[in-house]
């Protein structure tokens, strides 16, 4: 019989575990972006919330028990999900005026910064190729940036959500050692719900009358009360983020992000099918372009060996 080694088979469960969490968050890309000029972005994010919780303390209970959320280093998990709002703050943001294939795009800088912040946050030394790899990869954010294909500052903000992005699943590696992923899962989720009231709330003096439009729009326009149809809609992203974000967070705690983090390429195939179905749109010849130096470069980057790992300890 032929025995597997459990390192191995972690791995592969990692990397199946990522691809299949991109792939079902990819749903909910066009859901939000569909719902950009009716919506603001904090009602999405609270309905997403809410519908999220008890998917999320279902999967808490499966883990163990809801004690966890408390004795699990909770305030360090929140503070994580702090960096993670951010990060799909800014994304979202971007899809009011930026087509899905150029968002996922600029995106995709996310395991690139992951290299380049290895080092300050896990402490990880990176060597000269993947630190060129890095340069490399910015060249495309710049060609798919360039005023011709792009001519709104929206542009930065999923580079913006792509450093929050990273730093949160470092972090998930340093600070959630030990810890089940619903239970990370849990406390991003509350974050969420509790910074999208909390905004709602800040921004609710400002809302009424205002007419303007994209980006402001998303996140200023005065909450209303949805359709049963947007509210199902709605409602799903929860069960995305639920099952989405488990995954994510398992593979990443797993396998590490050096390892398997280029993996997220993955999500462009998405982008390019979803902005074609629902919104009848394909990427241009310089999307594609600055898209391929990112990917490119990205797995380049993240398949190098790392040049001084740290010594295992003396068993």
């Amino acid at each position: 019989m032929i025995r597997i080694p459990p390192r191995l088979v972690g791995y592969r469960g990692a990397m199946l575990a990522l691809v299949v969490g991109i792939s079902i968050f990819s749903i909910q890309d066009p859901i939000i972006k569909s719902f950009a000029g009716t919506y603001p972005l904090t009602e999405a994010i609270a309905f997403r919330g809410v519908f999220a919780l008890p998917v999320f303390t279902l999967l808490v209970l499966n883990a163990g028990s809801l004690r966890m959320l408390v004795q699990r280093r909770p305030y360090a998990l929140m503070g994580r999900g702090v960096l993670m709002i951010a990060s799909y703050t800014a994304y979202y943001l971007s899809l009011a005026e930026l087509s899905l294939a150029t968002t996922v795009s600029l995106w995709f800088t996310g395991p690139l910064f992951m290299v380049a912040l290895s080092p300050v946050i896990v402490g990880e030394r990176q060597g000269w190729r993947r630190w060129a790899a890095v340069l490399v990869g910015l060249c495309g954010v710049i060609v798919i940036a360039h005023p011709s294909n792009a001519t709104t500052w929206a542009v930065a903000l999923p580079v913006a959500a792509a450093i929050f992005y990273a730093v949160g699943q470092l972090t998930a590696r340093r600070v959630g050692g030990g810890i089940p992923a619903p239970v990370i899962s849990w406390h991003q989720n509350f974050v969420y719900l509790i910074f999208s009231l909390g905004l709602a709330a800040i921004l609710a003096p400002f809302v009424q009358g205002y007419s303007g439009t994209g980006v402001g729009a998303f996140l200023i326009r005065p909450w209303v009360t949805p359709s049963i149809d947007d509210a199902l809609l709605l409602g799903l992203c929860g069960l995305i983020t639920g099952i989405g974000s488990t995954l994510i967070v398992f593979a990443y705690r797993t396998a590490g992000p050096g390892a398997i983090g280029a993996l997220e390429y993955s999500a462009m195939l998405w982008a390019i099918l979803w902005g074609f179905v629902f919104f009848d749109n394909l990427p241009t010849m310089t999307t594609i372009a600055g898209a391929a130096l990112i990917i490119a470069s990205g797995i380049y980057a993240l398949t190098r060996p790392a040049p001084h790992p740290h010594p295992h300890p003396r068993r």
